[in-house]
Formats: C-alpha cells, structure tokens, sequence
C-alpha cells in the first residue's frame, strides 16, 4: 500500500479531487453558460535529460467545455508547442555542431473541471485531465528527418481564473497545470512539465 501511495500520479490524483470537491460544494446554483470555447497562448516549461533542461517554450491551446451544472463541466483541450527541446526524444546528447531544429508537442486532453461562480467579475476553476501526447525530434542534419516520434499517455492538473467581461466574453487572465507525460528518455520516470495559458473565452448559450 505504501508503494502505491508514494507513486506519485496517485497524489496527484488525489490532490485533483480534492479542488474539484471544495469547488463544488461551496457554489451556488445560477445563471450560466452552456459552453466555453477557450483559445490563446500557451507556454510550456518542458522537461529534457539530456540537453541540460527544462526549456520553456511558446505554443497554442484551444478547449471547449461543457457545462450540466454551473460547478460543473467536461472539458476538451488541444495544446502545440513548437520549438527545440519541447521533446527530446535522442538516447544520447547529440554531436558537436548537430542540434534539435524544430521539435514539437501536441497534447490532447479530457476530462472533469469544476468551477466557482460566486464572483460578480471572476469565474475560477479547477481540473484533472488525460488523454495523450504526441513528440517529434527533428535535428539540423541535411536532409532534415524527423529523427524520433513517440505518442503516449498523458494527464495534467491544473486551475485559473475568467475575468467576465461581458456575458458573451471572458478573459482568461491565467491557467496554470501540472502536466505530466511519459516519453521514453533517459530513464524510466515521466517528465513534469508546467504550462501557462492566457486569451480569450467565447461564453455559448445558456445552462438554465
């Protein structure tokens, strides 16, 4: 039992139920939008063993949300991330003079978030997602190929705050999550990778 407690996606997990719990229990039943398309930046402080990491890197996420309660939704999220290092898929350092050119990061996520309506001005919230990531390594040699690719599973933690700014419209002023993921570098361990996020949120119909 202990051996299983001190994994350390079970904390994780657990941490993860216990934001969508106290979100839940505390708000109180109202108005709310029956979706939420979210698209803007993302950055990514991205995990890399054998080039002398983390990185951090500048991508793209987009998700849409739906909502059956007003603490409660499911969420569909999509995240790229381009730039050298955002995977290092390589057994070994690369040679003098070679280096990464070009690697990418796709994540694509699902899951559960609750969220807190209370605020006249503010939505915030908080979700534990899975799904799976997709790495591709491409270095500077002529011809460039792609040197390594690796799809495998995912999840992350995470929670931000909406600025409501009109009923149709919100501002993502920040999201932050844990994301974890298990590409097969120099050791057996998965990577944890942080990523920050920030845009616009389209606020669609209503619940109720």
């Amino acid at each position: 039992m202990l051996g299983v407690w001190e994994d350390g996606w079970v904390r994780k997990l657990l941490l993860a139920g216990c934001f969508l719990f106290a979100f839940s229990s505390v708000s109180a039943a109202q108005n709310y939008p029956r979706w939420e398309i979210f698209g803007g930046y993302a950055g990514y402080l991205a995990a890399s063993e054998t080039q002398g990491g983390p990185y951090y890197t500048h991508g793209v996420r987009a998700s849409a949300s739906r909502a059956f309660t007003s603490y409660f939704r499911l969420v569909g999220d999509f995240t790229a991330e381009f730039a050298d290092h955002v995977v290092d898929l390589q057994p070994l350092p690369l040679p003098p003079g070679v280096k990464h050119v070009n690697s990418k990061e796709l994540l694509g996520l699902f899951g559960p978030e609750a969220t807190y309506r209370g605020f006249k001005k503010f939505d915030v919230f908080a979700h534990y997602l899975i799904g799976v990531s997709y790495g591709r390594d491409n270095v500077n040699e002529l011809p460039k190929i792609p040197t390594a690719s690796y799809t495998t599973w995912a999840y992350s933690i995470g929670a931000g705050a909406d600025w409501k700014v009109k009923r149709q419209v919100a501002m993502r002023l920040l999201e932050a999550d844990w994301v974890t993921t298990h590409y097969p570098m120099m050791n057996t361990e998965a990577q944890d990778n942080w990523r920050l996020s920030s845009g616009v949120v389209f606020r669609i119909g209503r619940g109720r």
